[in-house]
């Protein structure tokens, strides 16, 4: 009879598993979240072809395209250049080849590139021949006033990963904490 009393405390045990799984959910979507939220340093539309931000801080930060969802997209006709004024040489720019993307109801933003920076004054453009910026101006299959690109500090992307990953392992104890002690009466 021992080992009957000792299934029944495993029922309590799985029932542990639900607080577990809602703290493991609520860290998970905070660290997901983060990319989201990311703080904004500065935005441009892209008809405006360059513009010039100061960055206060040195470290890794992210370019975004956003526009209104459903739209035609410039993403491939953009050829950015990124130019620290002090120095006067371009920043290497590292492309995002996952295309992280963020969206709401009727926005959406896509990660074209990450770039290390010091502090300072920088130049971003587009283009940088004359033709190529008319070219894109001139294009009637994109509203290019539609879209802007914007500069943001950088999320880690394994914090995303870890935070998806709480989410899945909460949902999972939950799952297992409620449907186990429940579905299989001990």
């Amino acid at each position: 009879m021992s080992w009957l009393q000792s299934i029944k405390d495993l029922k309590y045990l799985l029932f542990l598993l639900v607080p577990v799984g809602i703290y493991l959910m609520v860290i998970g979507i905070k660290k997901a979240s983060g990319f989201a939220k990311a703080k904004m340093i500065y935005e441009m539309s892209v008809s405006a072809i360059d513009g010039s931000f100061r960055l206060e801080d040195g470290g890794k930060y992210d370019i975004w395209l956003c526009g209104k969802k459903y739209s035609v997209s410039p993403i491939y006709n953009l050829d950015i250049k990124l130019k620290n004024n002090a120095t006067g040489e371009f920043v290497i720019l590292y492309p995002d080849f996952f295309r992280t993307t963020a969206s709401s109801i009727k926005d959406f933003r896509v990660k074209l590139s990450t770039f290390d920076a010091e502090t300072g004054s920088y130049n971003i453009s587009l283009t940088d021949s004359v033709e190529e910026r008319e070219n894109i101006i001139n294009n009637r299959g994109i509203d290019y006033k539609k879209f802007s690109i914007q500069i943001r500090e950088n999320v880690n992307s394994a914090t995303i990963f870890l935070g998806v990953l709480g989410i899945i392992l909460g949902f999972m104890a939950i799952d297992v904490g409620l449907v186990f002690p429940l579905l299989y009466k001990f």
